[in-house]
C-alpha cells in the first residue's frame, strides 16, 4: 500500500451503509460509528475536509425499521432512532442507544459529554505548568487553565467529533487537491463515536477515518539538538565536534531563525554568518546530521529577499513598483510559487526539512480556513511528490482533529520549572486520544533561561521515553543545552540518557509501527489498557511507552538530605519489575518509591523482552548492525523486532521485515531464540552482530550458543566470541553470539546451578547504585592510608559488585559478606564522621546523605 493510499487514502461512505430522510443523512461507518449529517437544503458533503479523509471503512451489517413515524437503525453495537420531521438534530428527533457495562447509555445530539478524556491544544506557548499566562511579566499579566480539544475517548462510552464548520477539499487543476469554502447554508456534520471503553478499538477506527500517524524517519528518533541563538555555520560545526568528542549522539540540528536575514520571516542565508551555505549544509550531513531551519511564512517575500524579484514576477507583480509580495494561503499561485522558488532551492541545497513555527493568527481570507492545518498539509505534499518516495517530515504545532497524520508536533515555549515538567507526561500521553502521538517538547522548557541542573537532567530523562527527543531554549546567555557545560554528576548523566535513548531505538520504532497499524501512540495513557481502574485516570505522571514499558518519570526534586526523590507510583494489577531497582513487585496497588539522580522510573511485565541495539552514534543505517535482546526476569516472553530502511515510503508497500525475539525457561535452563521470520527491504541485513542482556539473573553455570561453549569474559573485547560476562553491579548476564546469520537463526541456552535465577539478585541493583555513592562519600572521610580494616568498609562493600564481574563463581561468598558487613555501615561511618566533622559542616552533610542512602537500602 503505498503512502497516498494509507496516510491520505479517501473515499465517500458506500452507499449500502447511507440511510436517508427528509434533510438528514446517516452514513454507518462502523457498527459503532456514525456520521450524522443535517442540512436546511438537503445538500450533503462527499468530499474530504481538512479533518476528515474517509469515510468508508467497508460494509456494516445493520437492520431498519419504521415504526410510529420512527424511523430504526440497529447495528451489533447500537440502534438509533429518528424522528424524519426535516429539522434539525435534536434530543427531540434522535437517539442513539448501547449497553456500557451492562447499562443502558442514551445519546442525543444535546447530550453533555462530561467523561470526555480530551485530546491535546495548539501549543503551550507562555504555559507554566498547566496555566496559560497572558501578558506575562506586565501589570495585566493573568492566567488560566489550559484547554485540551476533545478527544474521540470518553468515560462516558461515547465522544462526538463535529465537523461541520470545517472548509472542504476540492480539485484543482486535475489532480491537484485544494481547500475550499463549504456550500452555504446551515448544516450539522457530526461523527458519533459509540464505543463504549473498548478504547483501542475506537482509535483503530478513528484513524480509518481521520487519518493514520505514519512512521518517521528513524533519524527523528534520535537527538535533536536546538537552542535559539544567533550561531554561525563554524558554531554549529563547533557544537556537532562537542557531541562526537563527548561520545553523545545527535542527529538533528536544528537552526533557529537566524540563519536568514532579519525579520521573523526570511528566505536569504546571513552570508556575513553563513558565506557558504551549500558546504556547511554538506558537511553537517558528511558528518551524518540533518538539518532543519525554522520558517515564519507570515510577511510574504520583502524587497531585501535574494528570491524577491523572481517571486514577484511568478505573482505578476513589478518588481520596481512593490516592496512585498503578501503571503497568501488560499492563492494556489502564491503557494505553487512558495515551494518552487523559495523552499525547493533550499531542498535541493540540503535543507532536510522545515519547522514550520506558525504562531499568526488562525484567520485567513477564506471564512472557516485555519493556516495551520492547511500549511501542514501543503508541506507534507509538497514533500510527498518530489522527494523521490523518501518520507514526508514536518515540525510544527497542533492542527486541530487530523493533525496527526502530519508526524511531528513542536509543542512552543513553556516556563522552565518543575511544573511544566510535571505537566508534560499527562499532556503528551493524553494526545493520544486525537491520535496526535508525535510531540516534541522543549525538554529543558523554554524561557525565562538559567534553570537547575536536576530539573533540566530529569526533563532529559522524560524526553529519552518521549516521542522527539529535543531540547531548546529562548534566547538567553543564561539559558545552556549543552550537556557538557553543566557540572558533575549532572553532564554525564545527561549523556548516559541519550546514549540510553539510542539504545532503545530499535524498541521504539517497531512501537511507531504497531501506532500506525493500531491507532495506539507509542506515549498512551494506561486506562487504554486498564479501563475499569479509577487510578489509571488519576495516575497523571504515569503512562505507557509502548505496549512494554510503564513508565514514571521523576518531576520533583531530590530531598538534599537523601538525594532520593520520593513518588508514588501506582501499578495494575499482577507482577511488575522494577528496572531502577531490580525489584519485583506486586500490582494493584500504589507504591512509595525512592529514586536517585540516575534513575528512571520504568516498570515491565515479567519475561519482557526489548529489542535493542549498541555503539550507535547516528541512525544513518538501514538495519541495526549491532542488535540486542535484553529480557526481564520471568518464564518467558517474546517480542517481534520490525525494520524497515528507515527513510523511504517503501514500507507502506510491504517492503519491512520482523525478527521474532522469544524466551522461555525449563528445568534450570533459559532458551532464547532470534530469527528472521518475515519480510525483506533494500539494505536488510541477514548477518549482524547479535548481543543477549538477561537482566536480573545470578551468574550462570554455561551457556551455549548455537551448541557451542560460550567462554567467560570480563571484557568482551578480549574474547574469543562466543563469550559472555557478567555486571554484578546490575546483575545482567551478557552473552555476545557474535556474526549470526538472522534467516538461520541463533539459539543461546543458559544453564543455572539454582533453580530460581532472579530471588538471590532482587534489590541488588538498586542497593548497589546506592552503595555507589555511599562509597564515593565514605571515600572522604578515610585517611590517605587506611589505618583499620574496616576504616574502607564502603569502598569496600562497594567493590563487591566488581569481584562479582571478575570472578562471578565468588558470587555467593561476596553477597554473604555484603550482607554481613552492611549493617555495620552506617556506625562506621558515623565514628568516622564524629573525627572530622568538628571543624566541617559539609562532612556532616555528606554524612547525613550517606546514612539515609543507607536507610534506604537497609529496608
Amino acid at each position: 500500500m503505498m503512502l497516498e493510499q494509507a496516510a491520505f487514502r479517501t473515499a465517500p461512505a458506500a452507499p449500502e451503509n447511507v440511510v436517508c430522510a427528509p434533510n438528514v443523512r446517516i452514513s454507518l461507518l462502523t457498527d459503532r460509528m456514525v456520521r450524522f449529517e443535517w442540512s436546511a437544503d438537503g445538500k450533503f458533503e462527499d468530499r474530504e475536509t481538512l479533518a476528515v479523509l474517509n469515510r468508508d471503512l467497508g460494509r456494516v451489517k445493520f437492520k431498519t425499521s419504521h415504526r410510529d413515524g420512527k424511523l430504526g437503525i440497529t447495528t451489533d453495537s447500537l440502534t438509533i432512532e429518528l424522528l424524519p420531521d426535516g429539522k434539525k438534530l435534536s434530543a427531540e428527533n434522535l437517539n442513539v442507544t448501547f449497553e456500557l457495562n451492562g447499562k443502558k447509555i442514551v445519546w442525543t445530539p444535546d447530550s453533555t459529554d462530561d467523561g470526555n478524556l480530551l485530546g491535546t491544544c495548539r501549543t503551550l506557548d507562555c504555559c507554566d505548568g498547566d496555566e496559560k499566562i497572558f501578558n506575562w511579566c506586565t501589570p495585566e499579566e493573568r492566567r488560566e487553565k489550559l484547554q485540551l480539544c476533545k478527544g474521540f475517548l470518553s468515560r462516558s462510552g461515547w465522544s462526538v467529533i463535529d465537523d461541520s464548520r470545517n472548509v472542504a477539499i476540492k480539485r484543482i487543476n486535475g489532480n491537484r487537491k485544494w481547500v475550499t469554502a463549504r456550500e452555504p447554508g446551515e448544516r450539522q456534520d457530526l461523527y458519533l463515536l459509540a464505543y463504549g471503553h473498548a478504547y483501542a478499538d475506537a482509535l483503530h477506527d478513528a484513524a480509518e477515518v481521520f487519518g493514520s500517524q505514519p512512521v518517521p524517519p528513524r533519524f527523528a528518533l534520535g537527538y535533536w539538538y536546538s537552542r535559539y541563538w544567533a550561531y554561525s555555520d563554524r558554531e554549529i560545526e563547533q557544537l556537532v565536534d562537542g557531541f562526537d568528542r563527548a561520545g553523545i549522539p545527535i542527529d538533528v540540528m536544528v537552526i533557529d531563525m537566524d540563519w536568514h536575514l532579519e525579520g521573523w520571516t526570511g528566505y536569504t542565508w546571513d552570508r556575513r554568518y553563513f558565506p557558504d551555505p551549500d558546504e556547511f549544509l554538506a558537511h553537517l550531513h558528511r558528518r551524518g546530521c540533518k538539518v532543519t531551519l525554522n520558517l515564519h511564512p507570515a510577511d510574504g517575500v520583502g524587497r531585501h529577499e535574494e528570491q524577491f524579484g523572481a517571486m514577484a514576477r511568478a505573482m505578476g507583480l513589478d518588481p520596481e513598483k512593490v516592496d512585498r509580495v503578501p503571503f497568501d494561503i488560499t492563492d494556489p499561485k502564491y503557494m505553487k510559487n512558495y515551494f518552487k522558488l523559495l523552499h525547493h532551492p533550499e531542498e535541493k541545497r540540503g535543507v532536510d526539512f522545515w519547522w514550520m513555527d506558525w504562531q499568526q493568527g488562525e484567520s485567513t481570507a477564506m471564512p472557516g480556513l485555519d493556516t495551520l492545518p492547511w500549511i501542514n498539509h501543503l508541506h507534507w505534499v509538497d514533500m510527498l511528490g518530489k522527494r523521490n518516495r523518501h518520507r514526508p517530515l514536518i515540525f510544527s504545532r497542533f492542527g486541530g482533529v487530523g493533525a496527526g497524520r502530519y508526524v511531528i508536533g513542536f509543542s512552543g515555549d513553556t516556563v522552565s520549572n518543575w511544573d511544566s515538567l510535571k505537566f508534560q507526561p499527562w499532556f503528551t500521553a493524553t494526545a493520544a486520544n486525537v491520535l496526535y502521538g508525535y510531540w516534541s517538547h522543549d525538554l529543558g522548557g523554554h524561557m525565562p533561561g538559567n534553570i537547575d541542573p536536576e530539573l533540566y537532567l530529569r526533563w532529559i530523562q522524560f524526553g529519552m521515553y518521549s516521542p522527539i527527543m529535543r531540547t531548546h531554549t529562548t534566547k538567553n546567555a543564561d539559558a545552556e543545552r549543552r550537556f557538557w557545560a553543566y557540572p558533575e554528576p549532572f553532564s554525564s548523566l545527561m549523556g548516559d540518557v541519550v546514549r540510553r535513548r539510542y539504545e532503545l531505538v530499535p524498541y521504539i520504532y517497531s512501537e511507531d509501527r504497531y501506532a500506525l497499524e493500531s491507532g495506539v501512540s507509542l506515549c498512551h495513557p494506561l486506562y487504554y489498557e486498564y479501563p475499569e481502574e479509577e487510578n489509571a485516570y488519576t495516575a497523571k505522571q504515569e503512562y505507557m511507552f509502548g505496549r512494554e514499558m510503564l513508565l514514571a518519570p521523576v518531576v520533583s526534586p531530590v530531598n538534599p538530605e537523601s538525594e532520593l526523590a520520593d513518588a508514588e507510583i501506582w501499578l495494575p494489577e499482577g507482577e511488575w519489575y522494577d528496572v531502577a531497582a531490580g525489584s519485583m513487585l506486586k500490582g494493584g496497588r500504589t507504591i512509595s518509591r525512592k529514586f536517585m539522580l540516575k534513575e528512571v522510573p520504568v516498570f515491565v511485565r515479567p519475561g519482557t523482552v526489548i529489542p535493542e541495539q549498541r555503539n550507535c552514534r547516528r541512525l544513518n543505517d538501514r538495519s541495526y548492525s549491532n542488535l540486542v535482546m535484553t529480557v526481564y526476569p520471568g518464564e518467558s516472553g517474546a517480542y517481534d523486532l520490525y525494520e524497515d530502511d528507515g527513510i523511504t515510503t517503501d514500507y507502506l508497500d510491504g517492503k519491512f521485515a520482523r525478527i521474532a525475539m522469544s524466551h522461555r525457561k525449563k528445568e534450570g535452563v533459559r532458551t532464547l531464540s532470534v530469527v528472521h521470520r518475515e519480510g525483506t527491504f533494500a539494505g536488510f541485513l541477514r548477518r549482524r552482530e547479535l548481543e543477549f542482556h538477561l537482566v536480573g539473573v545470578v551468574p550462570p553455570e554455561q551457556v551455549e550458543v548455537n551448541g557451542k561453549n560460550a567462554t567467560f569474559c570480563y571484557r568482551f573485547e578480549d574474547a574469543k566470541l562466543p563469550a559472555w560476562r557478567y555486571d554484578g553491579a546490575t546483575a545482567t548476564l551478557m552473552i555476545r553470539a557474535g556474526s549470526v546469520d538472522l534467516d538461520e537463526g541463533v539459539e543461546v541456552r543458559v544453564i543455572y546451578g539454582v533453580k530460581d535465577e532472579f530471588a538471590a539478585v532482587d534489590g541488588l541493583r538498586g542497593l548497589f547504585a546506592r552503595l555507589d555513592r555511599v562509597a564515593e562519600i565514605h571515600n572522604m572521610f578515610s585517611t590517605c592510608h587506611a589505618d583499620g580494616d574496616r576504616e574502607r568498609l564502603g569502598q569496600e562493600l562497594d567493590f563487591a559488585s566488581v569481584r562479582i564481574s571478575r570472578r562471578p563463581e565468588s558470587f555467593e561468598k561476596e553477597l554473604a559478606s555484603l550482607r554481613a558487613g552492611l549493617p555495620d555501615l552506617p556506625k562506621v561511618i558515623k565514628a568516622q564522621t564524629r573525627v572530622r566533622s568538628r571543624s566541617n559542616a559539609e562532612c556532616r552533610r555528606l554524612a547525613k546523605i550517606a546514612g539515609n542512602l543507607l536507610a534506604d537500602c537497609l529496608k
